[in-house]
């Protein structure tokens, strides 16, 4: 049996605010200059692990009266090796999505790709925790889950029109789609989906969030620290991604990113008892929201046509749409 631990209402807007985290932290990017992305990934979990494990060992007491941690793990070793898989598999997801985004371009790798772990994810929570609201709900959460993808592929959109118009490709790159990078897309796609995989095991089993967070945590970080390792060693690059001689902003920046993924991801799990791994999945996908947000804070859809505003307004009307939907279909 799940425990509830905020109403609602708190429930959902915790959710929206944690999605809030997660699409602010990868503008990271846009400040680290020529630092590796795999470098930011590499501090950005280790830095989510220690943070888990801090809140774990503070507040363990309070969010897990009496209990043994070890004791819950030996009795669910099952459920404990699938939440450990789902957060490898999401973080090392990460890395790949970074790679298509460079060599394709953001348009084809964010409505592909992200439309395909939307899609995954949906069905990995309702394959695991069942139809929240029961089988009348499904075309509901078809509906939205819709919405969401066409919002996505709309801001994408709006991004290439950005780029066409002032005759300059997207900075992630516009190169081929070869048979090596669907194949990466694909599994990117797949790999991404580990947070679905993770979070509604956790949910379903009745599972501590803390524990399932920390899980998730330990589960990014080792994966992430095995392939960054090779790769580093490999192109040499260790004396870079740990800055020395150079400064440690990059290093600050993923610390903080770090609050805000796995910060996010605590408090989202801990929401899910009151609204369902699957409504959370779907929350979760306004975070493409705020990155639209931070895209006009920067300045990026500065003199763009009218029409460019337009496809970005509707992109951001169907986010929000949804968004209202969702917690509508949960209050009533």
């Amino acid at each position: 049996m799940n425990t509830i631990y905020f109403p609602l209402e708190v429930s959902i807007l915790l959710t929206l605010f944690a999605a809030a985290m997660w699409g602010s932290w990868m503008q990271i990017v846009n400040h680290v200059d020529d630092y590796p992305i795999t470098g930011v990934i590499f501090w950005l979990y280790g830095f989510s692990l220690v943070l888990v494990l801090g809140v774990t060992v503070v507040l363990a007491p309070v969010l897990m009266p009496g209990a043994n941690v070890w004791a819950l793990i030996l009795e669910n070793p099952q459920s404990c090796l699938k939440i450990l898989m789902g957060g490898a598999l999401m973080s090392l997801g990460l890395m790949f999505n970074l790679t298509v985004m460079s060599s394709i371009g953001m348009i084809l790798a964010t409505t592909v790709g992200g439309s395909i772990s939307t899609v995954l994810g949906i069905g990995t929570s309702i394959a695991t925790e069942g139809l929240p609201g029961g089988p009348a709900s499904l075309p509901f959460i078809i509906l939205t889950t819709a919405l969401f993808i066409i919002g996505s592929f709309l801001s994408s959109y709006a991004s290439h029109c950005r780029d066409k118009e002032r005759g300059n490709s997207s900075k992630h790159g516009t190169g081929a789609v070869t048979g090596k990078m669907l194949v990466l897309m694909l599994l990117s796609s797949i790999l991404v989906n580990g947070w679905a995989i993770g979070t509604s095991e956790g949910t379903a089993k009745g599972m501590p969030p803390v524990l399932t967070v920390v899980l998730m945590a330990t589960g990014s970080f080792l994966s992430v620290a095995l392939v960054s390792a090779i790769e580093f060693t490999r192109k040499k690059q260790w004396r870079q991604v740990l800055c020395l001689g150079r400064p440690k902003k990059p290093i600050v920046l993923s610390a903080i990113s770090a609050c805000c993924h796995y910060g996010g991801n605590l408090i989202s799990i801990y929401s899910m008892p009151a609204i369902s791994a699957t409504i959370s999945f779907l929350l979760g996908k306004s975070a493409a929201l705020w990155t639209i947000f931070w895209g006009v804070f920067y300045k990026e859809f500065s003199g763009v046509s009218a029409k460019t505003r337009r496809i970005l307004w509707y992109s951001i009307a169907l986010h929000i749409v949804g968004i209202i939907a969702l917690a509508f279909f949960k209050v009533n």
